[in-house]
């Protein structure tokens, strides 16, 4: 167990901590996900939509449960961002074939997600280190899922253009992506800061 003081925390992966209210919160999106893509196939979009909804206040719950039972774990800080990338762009993947959700944008949300798993993983890996996703992280995931909600429930209304000749679908997920893009440089800028607090606390 740790308490997060700062953006960052030690890394101690004890398998006695996986259980746990929130990482078992967390899994449930995995296990929803399916039923989420049998509804989609089907044409339930309503339905599709509400069971994303309901995944998206668990993505809150986790986080809300870790702090009020003290039960935040450096097991529960991978899995989470890691089950929400599974989640996402599972659902991203196909939309792109059903929901002409656009390919160039599902790159580059993956190029990002992949840029920020992999700084984690070094993090980890060099550093001992655990990574917390930042504010700008968690608005991002939020407008992704209103982007994904608004392709789901594909409403002609959705894709009159508004603004600049551009339906709301595409307005909410450019705002998406120009706000992972800040979530990574920040994500990137934090990395760095702490690996040089990891650098001095060696020297001394």
């Amino acid at each position: 167990m740790y308490t997060k003081k700062t953006g960052f925390s030690s890394a101690d992966f004890d398998p006695k901590t996986f259980v746990t209210v929130p990482n078992l919160i967390t899994m449930l999106r995995l296990i929803i996900l399916p039923f989420i893509l049998i509804l989609l196939n089907k044409g339930y979009n309503i339905w599709a939509a509400i069971l994303i909804i309901f995944c998206g206040l668990t993505d809150v719950l986790d986080g809300y449960f870790a702090k009020v039972l003290n039960q935040s774990t450096a097991i529960g800080k991978i899995l989470d961002p890691v089950v929400d990338k599974i989640f996402y762009l599972t659902i991203l993947v196909f939309l792109i074939f059903d929901r002409d959700f656009p390919l160039l944008a599902f790159i580059i949300i993956v190029a990002l997600e992949f840029l920020i798993l992999a700084g984690g993983y070094i993090l980890i890996l060099k550093y001992k280190i655990v990574p917390s996703s930042n504010v700008y992280g968690k608005i991002a995931v939020c407008l992704i899922s209103f982007s994904v909600f608004l392709y789901i429930i594909n409403i002609k209304f959705f894709k009159l253009n508004i603004i600049f000749e551009l339906p709301l679908q595409k307005i909410i997920l450019i705002l998406s992506i120009i706000v992972l893009f800040l979530a990574t440089l920040i994500y990137g800028f934090k990395a760095k800061i702490e690996i040089k607090k990891f650098k001095g606390e060696r020297v001394k």
